[in-house]
C-alpha cells in the first residue's frame, strides 16, 4: 500500500512539473527561454556600459552577449510574455528591447509596473547604477518624448514625474 502511495505521489509530481514547464512553451521558443535561463543568473544588468577606473565599455561580458543574442533572436510577443517575469533583470532586458525596437504598446507595460519599486542594479561607471523597475521605464519612455515617439503624453509623463518624486526622495525626473 506504501509502495502504491508514493508512486502515484511519485507521478502528480512529475506531472505537475510537466504542465509547469509547458505553460510558457507557446509563449517562448526554448533557445530564447535558454538564453533567460542564463542570464537571470546574474544580478546585474549588463548594457554594455563604461565600467571601471578605464571607462570600457562591458561588452565582452558573456552576460552583454546573451541580452544581444536575446535582442536578436526574440519576437516582440515573447518579450511582451517576458515583461510579466518573476526576474526583474529579464524585465528591464525585455522592456530595453522593445523600446529599441519602437514597439508602440510600451505605455501598456508600463502601466502594469508602475508600482514595481524593486531595486535592480545595472553594471556600470566604477560601482554600478541602482535603478527601480518604475523609473527605469518612465526614463526610456522620456527618451523616447524627445524624439517624439512616445506613448505617453507630456502630461502623463509629469503626473508620473510628480507622483514617484513624492513616493520616493530618492527620485527626481530630469
Amino acid at each position: 500500500m506504501n509502495t502504491l502511495k508514493l508512486i502515484l505521489l511519485l507521478l502528480f509530481i512529475s506531472l505537475s512539473f510537466q504542465s509547469s514547464a509547458t505553460d510558457d512553451d507557446g509563449k517562448i521558443r526554448p533557445r530564447v527561454k535558454r538564453i533567460v535561463e542564463k542570464l537571470q543568473k546574474d544580478h546585474l544588468v549588463h548594457f554594455g556600459y563604461a565600467v571601471g577606473f578605464a571607462g570600457i565599455p562591458e561588452t565582452n561580458n558573456k552576460y552583454y552577449k546573451r541580452y544581444e543574442k536575446l535582442k536578436r533572436i526574440a519576437t516582440n510577443e515573447e518579450l511582451v510574455f517576458l515583461t510579466s517575469s518573476k526576474s526583474k533583470q529579464i524585465v528591464v532586458y525585455s522592456f530595453d528591447i522593445l523600446q529599441s525596437r519602437g514597439y508602440k504598446q510600451l505605455r501598456e507595460i508600463f502601466i502594469e509596473h508602475v508600482k514595481d519599486t524593486t531595486f535592480f542594479w545595472t553594471a556600470g561607471g566604477c560601482t554600478g547604477l541602482i535603478n527601480r523597475v518604475n523609473w527605469f521605464m518612465l526614463g526610456r519612455l522620456a527618451s523616447l518624448q524627445i524624439s517624439g515617439e512616445n506613448s505617453l503624453s507630456k502630461k502623463e509623463y509629469e503626473k508620473y514625474c510628480q507622483q514617484f518624486e513624492a513616493e520616493d526622495k530618492y527620485f527626481k525626473c530630469q
